[in-house]
């Protein structure tokens, strides 16, 4: 019975509505390293307009979700509230950052994006960290 409990959970998983957001940038990246894992930071603002757009838009697509709770570690901060590194600069917001496991900056992005671009932005992550690339 417990193995079927924890097969169904992870099942659920896969197939899970929404974005798994982490508590905080901390537990995201520990849960990137025990699960190798990239991070997917999203750092936004009380008032911003795009942020909301992009998180009840495009980070609710069902196989944007999908590919981003398959591949990375995620977490939302708030840029004057929420602790992430200096390295991690957010003069404005959306801004998105896709990093490895040990915190290295593999790519980022401004504004809002729609669910083609978004898609085209995941693709491009993936191809530069299996390059070892960084921008």
């Amino acid at each position: 019975m417990k193995y079927f409990l924890i097969l169904l959970a992870l099942s659920l998983s896969l197939f899970a509505d929404s974005i798994e957001w982490n508590k905080d940038y901390k537990t995201a990246v520990e849960k990137a390293k025990k699960t190798d894992k990239l991070v997917f930071v999203f750092i936004t603002s009380k008032d911003c307009k795009f942020c909301k757009k992009l998180k009840e838009t495009t980070l609710e697509d069902k196989n944007i979700v999908q590919k981003i709770n398959k591949a990375y570690s995620s977490v939302i901060v708030m840029k004057d509230k929420d602790f992430f590194p200096s390295k991690l600069n957010a003069k404005a917001t959306p801004m998105l950052y896709f990093l490895d496991k040990n915190e290295n900056i593999i790519d980022y992005s401004l504004g809002y994006w729609d669910v083609a671009d978004f898609n085209f932005i995941l693709k491009d992550v993936q191809k530069r960290y299996l390059k070892g690339m960084k921008k």
